[in-house]
């Protein structure tokens, strides 16, 4: 019996050590991931399937103006009703479209770790760098062990890479436990702070930002998020507006602190205005109203904003300089159209 478990400790041993360079390869490629990051929207056609070319074409405007990489399947790219199916392949279509040249994450929003697991395997079969991950949806929690497992089911199943998305107010895993679920799984490489908790933020500068990378979605903050010193920025302002995001962290980065905070003045209002339940199709639809990127269709049953709410959006943007003529252009009048 001591034979046979001595003969398993080694067994252990030996796939324990054959595993983590394996494990530091992986992550090491990721060592230095900076940059605006935008969780990409999904543009949907009429029928309510994912529209490619346009997906395509939104990938190319990101790389375009300089972003560093792109979440696809997000909350803000509608991920939470996508298939397994859906989401690999608009990472194989984006991926493609940018010709590798821009790292890709695949957004894992899952209610079980069979279902993240399998969302995971799809991401990875797709060729993405990694995976972003909130609490299990349905039941958010910020419970150590729990989330610990979570991740770890997801990293060890993918072979992946992970950056924790740490955005339910009601359920944000506190930073001593966020260090201790980093300290137990080397695959995870970067922390997504969100919650509308800058406070947060900054402990977590303060106390584990030499060990992964910290990434700003307080979305009415970042500019004050780069300030700080964060890598970067994954969060849904960069997704309404990619280029002027990109030039505030470059502002920032060369001491212009006024030129970024103007363009802080014209972004934290609209997404002020964005901001809600419905942030996601909000967020198409100030996207839609801009113009440069086509229609925006949100995926149903969800529909554009409506009454006081668009109108709230469309006087943030028109304040900001974003706006030229009339918003309620043929355009937008054909999306309402097609949500009906």
């Amino acid at each position: 019996m001591l034979t046979r478990a001595i003969a398993g400790g080694m067994v252990d041993c030996f796939l324990l050590c054959s595993l983590l360079p394996l494990q530091e390869a992986v992550t090491n490629k990721l060592s230095d991931l900076a940059g605006v990051i935008p969780p990409m929207i999904t543009p949907f056609a009429a029928d309510d399937k994912i529209d490619f070319k346009g997906l395509a074409d939104e990938a190319r405007y990101l790389q375009k103006v300089g972003c560093a990489g792109m979440v696809i399947g997000g909350s803000m790219g509608e991920g939470a009703g996508m298939s397994a199916e859906e989401l690999g392949e608009a990472i194989r279509v984006t991926i493609e479209a940018t010709d590798g040249t821009l790292r890709v994450f695949g957004g894992v929003i899952a209610d079980s770790s069979a279902e993240g697991v399998r969302l995971a395997k799809a991401i990875a079969g797709a060729g993405a760098a990694g995976l972003q991950v909130p609490p299990p949806h349905f039941y958010p929690t910020g419970d150590t062990t729990i989330l610990a497992e979570y991740y770890g089911s997801l990293t060890s199943g993918s072979g992946l890479p992970l950056i924790i998305y740490n955005v339910m107010p009601t359920a944000q895993a506190a930073v001593e436990s966020l260090e201790a679920i980093i300290d137990e799984n080397p695959m995870i490489v970067a922390v997504k702070q969100s919650g509308r908790n800058i406070h947060t933020l900054a402990a977590l500068l303060a106390t584990i930002h030499h060990k992964v990378r910290l990434f700003s979605a307080i979305d009415d903050m970042i500019f004050p998020s780069f300030v700080l010193g964060v890598d970067g920025t994954i969060s849904g302002t960069s997704a309404i507006f990619p280029a002027e995001t990109v030039q505030m962290r470059n502002a920032v980065l060369a001491g212009d602190f006024e030129r970024a905070l103007s363009f802080h003045n014209r972004l934290a209002p609209v997404w002020r205005a964005v901001d809600g339940t419905g942030y996601a199709q909000n967020a198409k639809y100030a996207v839609t109203l801009m113009g440069q990127r086509g229609a925006q269709r949100p995926r149903r049953p969800m529909t554009p904003p409506t009454g006081a709410e668009a109108q709230a959006i469309e006087q943030a943007l028109r304040a900001g300089g974003f706006l030229n003529g009339d918003a309620a252009s043929p355009v937008l009048a054909g999306v309402r159209a097609d949500a009906r």
